[in-house]
């Protein structure tokens, strides 16, 4: 498995705006080929963190193109761009592995 960890920072008065396009946009999210599961998280400052875990390096960095298409999307909700790094999955226990699955 391969990862990326993608970060990005809200505009404070947008955060209700993105939640909303998350949920319309969940099926285009999980559009990308070879996406397992995705986990957001965000701190109390609007600075939005979300791991992104793939089948392979390949899957992960052919994924951009689609990410791209969402990232601009919601340009007019986010300060700057999003930055994106990718990473090897080391160890993982219990991580879905059904694209689509329920997330907890």
């Amino acid at each position: 498995m391969y990862a990326r960890l993608t970060t990005f920072r809200v505009k404070p008065d947008k955060m209700e705006d993105l939640l909303r396009w998350r949920e319309e946009n969940e099926a285009a999210i999980y559009a990308q080929p070879g996406l397992r599961q995705w986990i957001g998280l965000m701190d109390e400052e609007g600075e939005v963190f979300v791991l992104s875990v793939f089948d392979n390096e390949q899957a992960a960095l052919d994924s951009m193109q689609h990410v791209w298409a969402l990232w601009e999307q919601m340009a007019s909700m986010l300060q700057g761009t999003p930055t994106a790094r990718f990473l090897d999955v080391m160890a993982t226990k219990n991580f879905a592995t059904t694209p689509g699955a329920p997330m907890i």
